[in-house]
Parts: structure tokens; sequence; C-alpha cells
């Protein structure tokens, strides 16, 4: 069972004698530009006297605010502690045995379905480095009539960041829904890029369950405040098995606010195009750094092989100037040569290029 993840600076700052603060971490994609202001202020205004409350159970007024944010019915939306909570309660709510999951992918899929207690077989759709990772469409409707009982499938992926276009994942659900395979859609990055997102589909469809994050584009993690949404008999289904108060005051006083800010959420679609764009342009100036073309509020790059450098040794020199990138030689078809960076504030995106360009120096002088 994989258990790597980014956003681990403490473990970090403890090995390597530390100070957690003076981490600049660009392992978890995070906004930049941290928590909105609206939220800010009603935290401090009202939080403390809501923590002496217990939350509201149905999490109301923040269903109301996810129904208002995508011009949708509330009894399509479920909110939850995070999206990883729906993650390890689907495998179960709906006795998944026969899974296809499309790869490069959250370790988490794979997790919650080895530790479901189902008997269930885990298969992979792989997307390969040749094809510059992009989907094999045609080959994934092909698959879908092998028998799969669900499909994972994260979009924008996870760490590639490369985008399956609205209209070939519309074809998906199609073949999805002939088969009745379960479709389990991870949108946790799609704020960035909304318009290709699939949830207007869930009043039609009845086997698609989108998974949302609010970590990612609120800069919430902390708080841990995701949603599923689906048909509202699927909605239901999970409903009826919900613990009560999953959803703490905070983490829904802050979630409201935030969907509520459209200054907030306009201002970050356009620091994370233009920083992603400057990112971008500033790696591929480093001879040996491949970054790949990304909709999300992270990079996904290859080391070319020539600088004799894998991704876990680039990561263990940049802990030294006190940046932690990530690693992705755990997921699942990846091999030594990955790394994944988050988009962050323009003086931290300039302090990791100064880094990586005199990592790059080092070894050309070692050679």
């Amino acid at each position: 069972m994989n258990k790597v993840h980014g956003g681990n600076i403490y473990e970090i700052a403890k090995r390597h004698d530390l100070n957690p603060a003076k981490i600049i971490d660009f392992s978890a994609s995070i906004n930049p530009l941290g928590l909105s202001s609206k939220a800010k202020r009603k935290i401090f205004k009202e939080g403390l006297s809501a923590i002496l409350h217990y939350p509201d159970p149905h999490c109301a007024e923040l269903r109301q605010a996810l129904a208002q944010f995508h011009g949708l019915e509330e009894d399509h939306i479920l909110p939850g502690a995070g999206s990883t909570e729906f993650i390890y309660t689907i495998p179960r709510a709906l006795k998944i045995q026969r899974p296809l999951i499309v790869t490069p992918a959250f370790s988490e899929y794979e997790n919650a379905l080895e530790s479901s207690g189902e008997e269930c077989q885990i298969y992979f759709f792989e997307a390969k480095e040749q094809d510059g990772f992009e989907l094999n469409v045609e080959g994934v409707i092909l698959a879908l009539t092998q028998g799969y009982d669900a499909l994972f499938l994260c979009n924008p992926n996870n760490p590639t960041g490369i985008l399956t276009e609205k209209e070939d994942l519309l074809r998906i659900l199609a073949q999805t829904e002939r088969e009745k395979v379960w479709f389990i859609l991870d949108e946790a990055f799609i704020d960035f890029i909304p318009e290709e997102s699939l949830i207007d589909e869930v009043r039609a469809a009845s086997r698609l369950v989108i998974l949302r994050s609010l970590t990612k584009f609120f800069a919430l993690p902390g708080l841990r405040a995701g949603y599923l949404v689906s048909n509202p008999e699927v909605i239901q289904y999970f409903s009826r098995d919900k613990e009560p108060w999953r959803v703490n005051a905070l983490a829904q006083m802050a979630a409201v606010e935030s969907l509520q800010d459209k200054i907030y959420v306009a201002r970050t679609k356009e620091w994370i195009r233009l920083e992603r764009k400057s990112l971008t342009q500033g790696l591929r100036g480093i001879p040996g750094f491949i970054p790949y073309p990304s909709t999300a509020n992270y990079l996904f790059v290859q080391l070319h092989p020539t600088l004799n450098l894998t991704a876990a040794e680039l990561r263990e020199r940049l802990i030294l100037h006190g940046i932690l990138i990530r690693d992705c030689n755990s997921f699942h078809h990846l091999g030594p040569y990955f790394f994944r960076i988050a988009v962050r504030s323009k003086r931290e995106n300039q302090a990791l290029l100064k880094a990586l360009r005199q990592v790059h120096r080092e070894i050309i002088k070692g050679k």
C-alpha cells in the first residue's frame, strides 16, 4: 500500500534538522494566494464562538453555497471532510470488485480499494510517456467492454497536469453508462479550468460520481473540506451511511465564504495562469529539464537521463536550499526521472529556478 504524499514538511524538517517554517513546499499544490480574505474575516470574527457548538451535521449552508456556485440543485451535492473521505467510502458503498484505474494516478484510489474489505482485483490503464501522457480515449472506451465495474480517472491528471478534454470525457461517460460501469471522476484540480468539468452531466447520468476538493483552489488543506456530486439517488445512498459531524464548523464557515468570494476566484485563475507560464519558461531555459503542459496549479517535469540525476537525488539536493519537491517515482508506471512542483508565488518560483540552475551547474562541473 502506497502512502507517499506531498506536503509532509514536518517529517522533512525533522530528518534534516530544519525549521518547517523555512521550507518552501513545492510538493503540495495549494493556492499560493492563501485563504480568501472573506474567509479570514469570517473566521476571525465568528470562528471562536463556532467552536463552542457542534457543527451542522447536514452542512446546509455549505450545500446551498455549493449548489449556487455550480448552478445545481442541492440534492446533487454531499459535503465531506475532504474528497479523500469519499475515495475511501466509494469502494465499500458501491461494492467495487473489478476497478480500472487510469494511471499515473493518486495513490489513494488503490489504497482505498485494497482496504475496502471487498474481494477486489485492481486493473490499470496506462497513459504512456511516448504519448506525452495524454489519455488514449479509444483505448479506454474499448477497455470498458471487458467487464470492469468501476473506472477511476482524475482530470486534470495528478501528477501530470494533462487535461482530457470534455468532449472525450463525454464519450467515456457514454460508454460507462452503456456498460453499467461506475465512473469515478476526480476533479480535484478542475477549478483552474472549470469549463472542462462534467459536473452538469450528473443530472442525467446514472453512474457518474464526481469528487471535488476545496483544498487545492481554496487553500483549505488543514480544515479538510470536499464534496461528492452525483444524481440524487446516489447522494441519498451515501448520505444514509455517513457519520454525523464529519465537516467541522470552521471548515464549513471558510468554505462558504471562499465560494462566495468572486474576486478571489478570478484572481486565483489569472495568477496561476501567468505564474505557470513563467515557471514553465524558466524550466525550459535549464538544459535537461523538460516541463509538460499543464492546466492545473502544478507542473510535471522530466529530467533528461543525460543529466545522470534522478528526481529523488534532485529532491535531496533542493532540501539543502530549503525547497521541497514531489518525487513521482512512487506513482504507477513512472520511472525515476519525473517530479512535480506546485506553482507558488513569483518570489518562491524564482527561488526554485535559481536553486535548479545551481544544481545544474554543479552537475555539469562534476562531469
